[in-house]
């Protein structure tokens, strides 16, 4: 999986040409009943940037405030454990 992965990084998509644009029209239409009131989902945020050089460079503290967001969604959640039957 891994070397399929660096393949994909490094060439492309595997698979028939533009299946990628398939892919994230996909994820627009799973995503938007799930938003707020006339937001609209975007392709391009659902569409794999494949190329290194047009993915923007983030520092250690965006990435760390990146992971830090992530992380407090998961502490807000109840523990289903918790008072459930």
């Amino acid at each position: 999986m891994v070397r399929l992965i660096a393949y994909q990084n490094l060439y492309g998509p595997i698979g028939p040409s533009r299946m990628d644009l398939v892919a994230a029209r996909l994820g627009m239409d799973v995503a938007a009943p799930h938003m707020k009131k006339g937001a609209r989902p975007k392709l391009k945020d659902h569409l794999v940037q494949w190329s290194r050089n047009a993915r923007p460079r983030k520092s250690g503290r965006e990435l760390l405030a990146a992971v830090r967001g992530i992380q407090a969604g998961y502490d807000r959640r109840p523990d289903r454990r918790e008072g459930g039957a």
